[in-house]
Formats: structure tokens, sequence, C-alpha cells
């Protein structure tokens, strides 16, 4: 008896550590302010069209090699460098909900997570 106490505890214990390690939840859906459902790989129009403005948007743009080239035989990659354009929106629900973090990778929704709560 004793012994499956302790091995109860220590499986309790495990699955609390590893539920609150991350920070962040990925989905594939996100219900905007108004109501409105958006899904990974909605194109950003789509969601401009659909959702309310977020809190805040933030722009960059990194070079990657273009996917589907093979690798050479001297280990490098055959392909073509290319910009890819990624945004990514912040949407502040308030202090009794998570920050939502909306990834788009030129144009198409490739990311929600939520973060920690909102202000």
């Amino acid at each position: 008896m004793k012994r499956t106490l302790s091995a109860i505890l220590l499986a309790a214990t495990f699955v609390c550590l590893v539920s609150s390690s991350s920070s962040a939840a990925s989905t594939d859906t996100f219900r905007c302010p108004n109501g409105t459902l958006i899904r990974v790989n909605d194109k950003l129009a789509t969601v401009v069209l659909k959702c309310d403005p977020p809190t805040l948007v933030t722009k960059r743009e990194v070079t990657g090699i273009r996917p589907g080239y093979p690798w050479s035989s001297d280990g490098g990659y055959y392909g073509y460098y290319e910009k890819i354009e990624i945004e990514e929106w912040v949407y502040n629900l308030g202090a009794t909900s998570f920050l939502m973090y909306l990834t788009f990778t030129n144009g198409v929704l490739t990311g929600i997570e939520s973060g920690d709560y909102g202000y």
C-alpha cells in the first residue's frame, strides 16, 4: 500500500511539472474578439476581414532556403534563398484572458499560441 501511494504521488508530481513547464500553448483555431473563428492556413487578407484589429503587429524578414531541394554530396544545399515575411499579431484580451499570438508566414496564418495573462 505504501509503495502504491508513493508511485501515485510521484506520477502526479511529474504530470504537474510537465503541464506547468510550458507557458505558451499552441492551437489550430482562434476566436477573434468579435466572435469570428479563424484557422491555421487562413490567408492574411481573410483574417483582416474577419477579425478586429490586433493590439500589436510586428513584421520582420528572414532569409531561408526554399524547401524541396536535395543536399549535395559535399554537405551543401542546392536550392534558392528566398525572403520569408513573418508578421506576428498580438491580441490582448484583458487581465482575465491570455494574450494570443498569431503568426503569419508569407501571408498565411501558420501559428496560433496563447501566452501569459493580458493587462
